[in-house]
């Protein structure tokens, strides 16, 4: 009885895989007849999710610089412009996940049209490309924010110490830059082996 229960729910398991590991050319024939592509859905779900979770560790990430230099502002507002030279560090992982998703929009055009047809195999391992980036961008920038509030108090004892801040942050960031560019360099080679 266990046996045949494990089988049957090995079975069912295994049968969403089966229907959807396609090759290229049986996707051609499923784009034409009006079925969902999963393979090019798989890959725009890792690029809307290179945008959306590094935005979203942007948005988390300026907001707490953001309280952080409120509580200075008002003690000292003549360094409104060093609090939002650091604020605006956070943001930048957001436009890291931009740019991955636009580079698959505007260099994957036969993709994206159904020119060159894509197996699941083929958008999972466009959706693991963008995954460096993603990880990274939405990690990196709450954390860079903390590194920016902990400056804010020493730009309170000493508004001087400005660039010492900005260099502590910049190393943080350090790390959403590589993940961009590995997601960068991952979608740049396979789409020379995927449209030539």
């Amino acid at each position: 009885m266990k046996t045949s229960v494990s089988l049957s729910a090995a079975a069912a398991l295994l049968a969403p895989a089966v229907a959807f590991a396609q090759e290229p050319t049986a996707m051609q024939a499923v784009a034409s007849s009006g079925t969902i592509q999963w393979g090019l859905a798989i890959a725009f779900f890792g690029v809307a999710a290179a945008t959306f979770l590094s935005c979203l560790g942007s948005i988390l990430g300026v907001s707490m610089t953001g309280q952080a230099g409120a509580g200075l502002l008002t003690e000292k507002p003549e360094l409104a412009g060093k609090v939002i030279t650091l604020m605006v560090l956070p943001g930048s992982q957001g436009l890291y996940g931009m740019v991955i998703s636009l580079l698959f929009i505007f260099n994957y055009g036969p993709v994206i049209t159904g020119e060159v047809p894509v197996s699941v195999s083929q958008g999972f391992i466009l959706l693991a490309a963008t995954l460096p980036v993603t990880i990274t961008c939405l990690t990196s920038s709450p954390f860079q924010a903390k590194v920016c509030s902990a400056g804010m108090h020493m730009l309170a004892k000493d508004a001087k110490l400005a660039g010492r801040v900005i260099t502590m942050a910049a190393l943080v960031e350090t790390y959403a830059l590589l993940g961009f560019l590995i997601s960068f360099f991952m979608m740049s080679s396979f789409k020379t082996g995927l449209i030539g």
